[in-house]
């Protein structure tokens, strides 16, 4: 990976999904690959409870309620 582009540096505290998704469509080339914590892989953890979102690069398949499960691919209905 090369160099990042400092106008694209972004921060922010309690965005939610749909703002985050409205970002990326709105500033983001829809090719570009999306890297976790300098990965390439992507685990998304959904608490319903907490209504919280986690996007991250371990599976964190040593969690009690994931025993017995594993992730499935992500639907990203683009047929990829």
């Amino acid at each position: 990976m090369d160099g990042y582009d400092a106008g694209y540096w972004k921060h922010g505290v309690n965005v939610t999904a749909g703002q985050f998704c409205n970002y990326i469509k709105t500033h983001i080339p829809p090719d570009a690959v999306l890297h976790v914590c300098g990965d390439n892989q992507v685990y998304l953890h959904f608490s319903p409870d907490g209504n919280a979102l986690s996007m991250d690069h371990d599976p964190l398949s040593d969690l009690p309620e994931y025993e017995g499960c594993q992730a499935e691919e992500l639907d990203t209905g683009d047929g990829l």
